[in-house]
């Protein structure tokens, strides 16, 4: 009865003191265990997996391009004759997520303007007679179709329907950071809302000026992994100079539904038209994953073997698909994932309106988990044969899991299960080899005792022999 007694204030301790540690871990310590709760999400993301029926598809600069078209970089021309190609197919929005960010060094052009400015500016020239006209425009011409960042640009310029890419150089900003922005810039920008958390940025790479004042707008392609290096969300919005810029993937959509940056509003969740995003920490959005976006070979649409149906009415993306142009991402359900294919899920997300989020109980749901098995193991537990403590905590256990993974897969809510799991695992491990120990040292106990019982009824034997 006593040690009876002593296992009830065991447990009950031991309740109180793995429910306190569990609610630090989850106040406090909650990156530490994070990574096993992205097991969990990962697990999760993978069993929602559904097609995307959202209007949105990849050009792939691809093996099969760069084995027909050359090495990179290609003639921005290039891109330029996509570009004209889609407007004739009429897609609804082209991103180039490319970035152009010096002048295209072309060394044919810079000989021919180096040999018109020796014409125009040689007194042998200055009659102009007919033999250096008919050179002048044939030089001129030969200008115009070598200056291929005339081409884009005017490419650009004329469709009027491009978003184009910024890129931050993420980390806390100082006073020296700050400068006043172009107007194109500015014009892709915001002022912070209140308490706003936004991922920093320090640095930014845009496009050249020639291409960036008459794109349709622009946004940032930064694609920010979790501590274990896999991609689960994205930020809408990035700070620099206390200016806040939109995602690439937002820009493509408020530009699809013919909107713009100023008809966001802020809150706990973000709102623009008839579409609200739920808003996880430092205004990202958590990402669902899907299947069967449409993926094109850039080869193939411009050899045109894709039917020009396949881009009507859509957002086109045209991006690279292949390690040598940047980093290739790990998401939740495949590894090797080029950034286009995040952009078009996040644009599929917002377009579907179908959302990853915590919702407002979530943390109240897991509080009260944490509660109930602490109390479980400090009443409950203690009183159970270890069979029956096994079978009912896996019990537990397991009807936990399966409905933090089923508000995941059909509603798309994400439960934090793992930090009242583990306070149910380690205190039923914990009890039952309290338990295990104090019966071993019971039947040493025993044992000793009956040693000693022998030792002395053979002294009593040898005693009463004698």
């Amino acid at each position: 009865m006593k040690r009876f007694h002593k296992s009830i204030i065991f447990g009950f301790r031991l309740g109180i003191f793995l429910t306190l540690l569990a609610l630090m871990a989850v106040f406090f310590f909650g990156a530490y265990l994070e990574r096993v709760e992205y097991g969990l999400y990962d697990l999760s993301s993978r069993l929602r997996v559904k097609s995307s029926a959202a209007p949105v598809a990849v050009i792939a600069i691809d093996e099969k391009s760069l084995a027909d078209f050359g090495p990179w970089p290609w003639p921005r021309s290039y891109i330029a004759f996509m570009i004209d190609l889609l407007e004739s197919y009429e897609a609804r929005v082209i991103g180039l997520d490319i970035m152009y960010s010096d002048k295209d060094l072309n060394h044919g052009l810079k000989e021919v303007l180096n040999i018109i400015k020796t014409i125009e500016n040689n007194p042998q020239y200055s009659r102009k007679n007919m033999s250096t006209i008919v050179l002048l425009a044939a030089l001129k011409d030969a200008e115009r179709r070598l200056d291929n960042d005339a081409i884009l640009a005017n490419s650009i310029a004329m469709n009027k329907k491009v978003v184009l890419p910024l890129f931050f150089v993420l980390g806390k900003s100082s006073v020296e950071d700050f400068h006043s922005f172009p107007d194109y810039l500015g014009n892709n920008s915001l002022f912070p809302f209140s308490f706003d958390d936004s991922v920093s940025a320090h640095g930014i790479v845009t496009p050249i000026p020639a291409f960036a004042k008459d794109s349709l707008a622009m946004g940032h392609v930064n694609v920010i992994a979790d501590g274990d290096g896999t991609v689960r969300s994205e930020p809408l919005f990035i700070n620099y100079n206390d200016k806040i810029f939109a995602s690439f993937a937002l820009q493509l959509t408020l530009a699809y539904l013919n909107l713009d940056l100023h008809d966001i509003k802020f809150g706990k969740e973000l709102t623009f038209g008839s579409k609200t995003i739920p808003l996880f920490r430092h205004n990202k959005m958590l990402i669902t994953f899907k299947n069967g976006i449409p993926y094109y070979s850039f080869l193939d649409v411009i050899n045109k073997k894709i039917p020009a149906e396949a881009f009507k009415n859509k957002i086109v993306i045209i991006a690279p698909s292949i390690p040598v142009f940047g980093a290739i991402q790990v998401t939740p359900i495949t590894f090797n994932v080029p950034a286009a294919k995040i952009t078009a899920n996040v644009i599929d997300n917002i377009i579907s309106n179908d959302y990853i989020l915590r919702p407002q109980w979530a943390l109240i749901l897991e509080l009260l988990m944490i509660f109930f098995f602490g109390l479980y193991i400090a009443l409950i537990i203690p009183q159970l044969k270890a069979s029956s403590g096994a079978i009912i905590s896996l019990g537990f256990l397991v009807f936990w899991l399966i409905t933090g993974v089923f508000l995941f897969m059909v509603y798309g809510y994400w439960i934090k299960s793992i930090y009242s799991a583990l306070l149910l695992i380690v205190g039923y491990i914990a009890i039952i080899s309290k338990r295990y120990l104090l019966r071993e040292r019971l039947k040493e106990r025993i044992y000793a005792d009956s040693v000693a019982t022998n030792k002395m009824r053979k002294r009593d034997t040898q005693q009463a022999k004698n």
